[in-house]
């Protein structure tokens, strides 16, 4: 291993406000390992289709993000943001050369239960399909929302022709919403990658304020059936609801991403896991996983020695909500993961791998945003925004160009960043297995 230094109409109106207060604080509450944390059982039979175990009501559902009107002023087409440059890193590739396309569409549940996933989807675009195009937003609360600097609200008829595309699902932290990470999952379609990242119901934001979260051992079983589902959909010609992106999915290959208790269920995917509520089998088709600051406590040193398949995890030395040690150190001492990579980012801390900050920065640009909003937004000291913390745009280059890099090697033949690349980088910490 090589490393280098580095009800009634005012209770309805509480429920409304208290959901976009969710939404703002997505991932926020610091629970993830500790909702999650269960004794894996060892006698659960085996399930390749495991059942629906709860799901939150159909009414707390995050609110669906919807295109944005016509009159939005669309981003720049040839200049898209640019973060801040170091001279020893290459940061080519935290944006690539496609520009990005949003849809939200929703998987149902066939099976009985009452699990539908709305699911947000970003995509390469054909040469030209912005013109004209309006930015997407990403909508935390009526007149409350998060514009794209970079992506547009463009349908899936304009995906670029160049594919079949390599499928990566992002799977989103505890208490979190499918879209909280868009500034990464942005990126990696820019780079050539559809990007599908569903709701966990009964795990969102809403379901947490609202107090219809399920438990933490039901969510852990359910999190990678709810991956799997979606990459079922997405390799599923007959399903009218991915039918537009099916053709443009490279069925072979496949990786999950994840923050948080999203970084447990990527691990899950590809260990299997099991608790009292049935056995989840690993998901043979994933062949790479990226997890960024993980919640890993539910996993055992047996389930994560059987993964061997490539992995990367970036994680924050001051996050407090899932240190690194053990949520990263027993995953990279115990996993036979090949290649294993490795990024700590001085500094960072756990929500620096979400878009609070940028949240923080663009509501009060709003003129009618619900200025409670703004205000949780502003208290939330230990996200990751402040003076003390590697800058933000710094952090988001950093993952960007790791996972980027990363899944190129696996996928395209590229070549993964070396350390002696990186020896000068004093906020980070990059190794190698």
């Amino acid at each position: 291993m090589g490393s280098s230094q580095h009800t009634s109409h005012s209770s309805r109106r509480v429920s409304v406000v208290l959901a976009g207060l969710a939404i703002v604080a997505a991932s926020c509450a610091g629970s993830d390992g500790d909702t999650a944390a269960t004794t894996p059982a060892t006698d659960a039979p085996a399930a390749t289709e495991a059942p629906v175990v709860t799901a939150a009501p159909a009414d707390t559902a995050a609110p669906v993000a919807t295109d944005a009107p016509t009159d939005t002023a669309a981003p720049a087409a040839t200049d898209p943001p640019e973060p801040d440059q170091d001279p020893d890193l290459d940061l080519d590739l935290a944006y690539g050369d496609y520009e990005v396309g949003v849809q939200t569409i929703t998987i149902t549940d066939t099976s009985g239960g009452d699990r539908d996933l709305t699911v947000d989807v970003w995509f390469p675009l054909i040469d030209g399909a912005s013109d004209g195009a309006a930015a997407h937003q990403y909508t935390l609360f009526p007149d409350t929302y998060y514009e794209s600097p970079f992506a547009f609200a463009v349908g899936p008829e304009s995906i670029a022709s160049d594919g079949p595309f390599p499928l990566v699902i992002y799977s989103h932290g505890s208490g979190g919403l499918r879209y909280i990470h868009s500034n990464y999952t942005e990126a990696l379609a820019s780079n050539g990658y559809i990007v599908a990242a569903p709701d966990h119901t009964g795990n969102t934001a809403v379901d947490r304020l609202l107090e219809t979260e399920v438990d933490g051992a039901v969510t852990a079983f359910n999190r990678p059936n709810d991956v799997q589902r979606v990459i079922n959909a997405f390799l599923d010609p007959e399903s009218t609801e991915t039918v537009d992106f099916v053709a443009s999915v490279n069925p072979g290959q496949i990786a999950v991403t994840g923050h948080s208790f999203g970084g447990f269920t990527a691990y899950a995917m590809a260990s299997g896991f099991s608790n009292e509520f049935g056995e989840f089998i690993a998901d043979e088709r994933v062949s790479a996983i990226i997890t960024l600051a993980p919640a890993t406590t539910p996993l055992s040193d047996d389930e994560l020695l059987s993964i061997r398949i490539p992995a990367l995890v970036m994680a924050g030395t001051d996050d407090v909500t899932t240190p690194i040690d053990p949520n990263v150190t027993r995953p990279w001492n115990q996993s036979a993961s090949s290649p294993s990579y490795r990024v700590d980012l001085t500094a960072a801390e756990h929500e620096t791998f979400t878009d609070l900050c940028a949240y923080q920065a663009f509501l009060p640009t709003l003129s009618n945003a619900l200025p409670i909003v703004i205000d949780t937004i502003n208290e939330r000291d230990e996200a990751g925004c402040g003076p003390e913390n590697m800058p933000i745009e710094r952090a988001q280059a950093i993952t960007n160009t790791f996972a980027v890099a990363f899944l190129d090697e696996v996928f395209k033949g590229g070549e993964m960043i070396q350390i002696d690349e990186v020896d000068e980088q004093t906020d980070l910490v990059f190794q190698a297995e």
